[in-house]
């Protein structure tokens, strides 16, 4: 009897191990190869909440991101995005094509259990509503290569407190960061403040939002349209 239980116990155990196992994996750092991130991640695509990639990724790798349904945590610092793959509008339905090494307009729209995505190290350009509306993303650092921020890039992104814009950006586009109404602290690298309008940060309380901008910039920042908009512009 006592040996019948013991195999009973066995054959359940073989059977659920595998179940109970895949509940508890939340997080994955993969070397990635463009285009094959899906059948790399196969069934732990469903269940992974933090993932880190390394390597090579196109557009078909973007369709696989977006499907993540369970996705918070992106780490994509030591990533290339590379030409190719298939990645289609959600919001038109036509194909959208992927630059080299630029986040494609339209990459994390509307992922709104995203908290944090680190955005890869030698991107120069973010893609119009690459981000709108992820209203759980709570900071953003713009890497030191980027020179354009979309229109709509991070429209909506309501959750959004910290900013860091490089002084390598030389162009905003319309309501980049509009509708940002949790905004508290802009870090702006650039001595030379960034051309935008009064729609750039419309939605963001320029009462309440801290501007910081490097040694002797601050009355260039104070004079700039758009910038001046800002009561609290300090130098450090």
């Amino acid at each position: 009897m006592k040996t019948q239980i013991i195999y009973l116990a066995t054959i359940i155990y073989v059977l659920l191990c595998p179940r109970i196992m895949a509940q508890g994996y939340k997080a994955d750092t993969i070397k990635v190869n463009a285009g094959k991130l899906s059948t790399q991640l196969g069934d732990k695509k469903d269940i992974i909440t933090s993932l880190t990639l390394k390597g090579e990724i196109n557009g078909s790798d973007i369709t696989t991101i977006r499907s993540m349904a369970k996705l918070t945590v992106l780490n994509l610092a030591d990533v290339d995005i590379v030409k190719g793959g298939t990645f289609i509008s959600s919001i038109y339905d036509d194909k959208i094509e992927i630059p080299n090494n630029e986040i494609p307009e339209e990459m994390l729209y509307e992922k709104d259990k995203l908290i944090a995505v680190t955005l890869p190290e030698n991107i120069t350009a973010i893609g119009l509503k690459s981000f709108s509306d992820c209203s759980k993303l709570g900071s953003m650092v713009i890497p030191d290569k980027v020179i354009s921020i979309g229109t709509n890039a991070f429209f909506g992104c309501t959750s959004l407190k910290e900013l860091t814009i490089p002084a390598s950006v030389t162009t905003i586009d319309y309501g980049a960061f509009q509708s940002c109404s949790a905004l508290s602290k802009i870090r702006c690298k650039g001595t030379n403040p960034v051309k935008i309008t009064n729609f750039t940060f419309y939605g963001v309380s320029t009462g309440a939002c801290k501007v910081y901008v490097p040694i002797g910039a601050a009355a260039a920042y104070k004079a700039a349209e758009g910038w001046k908009e800002f009561k609290n512009i300090i130098e450090e």
